[in-house]
């Protein structure tokens, strides 16, 4: 099972490019997840057209936090995977973040616009950094392929 993943689009509206990067990327995918900061909710639109699921992120307007949670937990697989945003997680954030999704697989998280794929204690975290707006770390989503394992990597855009 291949799961798209996208975090910080920041987009106002859907660009031509991002159109071009979806189209590339998730007209294969099982699912896409998307980590808050959509900014508009014409992006949230605009990826309904796949199978999605989402969290909102500290910059959304009110039409995307209204249809999205902060939080959720979803099973992928034999896998529970914890998803957020991840502001708000003040000094260790991998601690912070292993106590608000106890017992999940992976964690998914955004905010810090830096990709990063590691596994602690048998779990997996996993930020697929930004796809417009890297903060020096470039520009990047994530793929998760899902079977007997989980697996994620950073695809550099």
């Amino acid at each position: 099972m291949k799961i798209v993943v996208f975090s910080d689009t920041h987009l106002h509206r859907v660009t031509e490019e991002f159109e071009s990067i979806c189209d590339h990327y998730c007209r294969d995918a099982d699912r896409v997840i998307h980590l808050g900061d959509w900014t508009s909710a014409s992006v949230l639109n605009f990826l309904q057209q796949y199978p999605l699921e989402g969290v909102s992120g500290n910059t959304d307007d009110m039409a995307v936090r209204l249809q999205l949670p902060a939080r959720q937990v979803i099973r992928v697989g034999g896998f529970r995977i914890g998803m957020t945003h991840g502001y708000g997680f003040y000094g260790d954030l991998k601690e912070a973040l292993r106590r608000e999704f106890d017992g999940v697989d992976a964690i998914l998280f955004g905010h810090t616009h830096r990709a990063l794929v590691e596994r602690e204690g048998g779990q997996l975290f996993f930020n697929p950094g930004s796809v417009f707006s890297s903060r020096g770390s470039g520009r990047s989503l994530g793929l998760l392929t899902v079977g007997r394992t989980l697996q994620a990597e950073i695809v550099r855009l």
